[in-house]
């Protein structure tokens, strides 16, 4: 609006977007961490060089992004979703963070009528819904707390604990709020 005064960016981002390689590119590294600066999670799909370990995919393994792989209806894994651990040397390496849908989602064309697709660019969306979700609940979290509330609330999948196939588990917007309130009541 022009005004200074008044916030202008936004408070979520969603980067369905690679490089086309796994691999470890650091070019946008200042950038994520400018929007993490700006207590803004970059939520990135994970790139799609699965189904073999060690296919993560820059920027999504840069580590401030936040990265999510796809899953199915049926909390399988999408078989070209990439997988970890990253490459980019992350203390912690798993890769992805979360998984969320992304096989056959119904999405807009570029032809302006509707299909179904399959990949982690249909999956990230879903964790960017998630946070708008919590951020409208809790709009003073952090970037911390925003990541930490997804995590949390991850619904368990493939081995126990985290992995490089599901990372943290499968994303549930009800119960990353629910982390917050420390498992109270149920948003209206």
């Amino acid at each position: 609006d022009g005004d200074p005064g008044t916030a202008e960016a936004p408070h979520v981002v969603n980067s369905s977007w690679t490089y086309a390689s796994p691999g470890c590119n650091l070019e946008f590294q200042l950038d994520l961490q400018a929007l993490r600066a700006a207590s803004i999670l970059p939520v990135f799909s994970a790139g799609n060089a699965g189904p073999g370990g060690s296919t993560s995919v820059s920027p999504a393994n840069n580590p401030e992004a936040f990265a999510l792989g796809a899953i199915d209806d049926f909390d399988q894994g999408y078989y070209y979703s990439s997988r970890g651990p990253s490459s980019c040397g992350e203390a912690e390496t798993i890769f992805p963070e979360l998984v969320a849908p992304g096989v056959n989602i119904r999405t807009s064309d570029r032809y302006g009528t509707y299909s179904d697709a399959s990949g982690t660019s249909l999956a990230a969306p879903h964790a960017a819904g998630a946070l708008a979700l919590l951020l409208s609940a809790r709009p003073a979290l952090n970037v911390d707390e925003q990541a930490h509330a997804l995590l949390a609330g991850a619904v368990d999948l493939g081995v126990p604990g985290a992995d490089n196939d599901f990372g943290y588990g499968r994303l549930d917007a009800l119960a990353a709020y629910q982390s917050l309130s420390g498992g109270g009541a149920t948003p209206t």
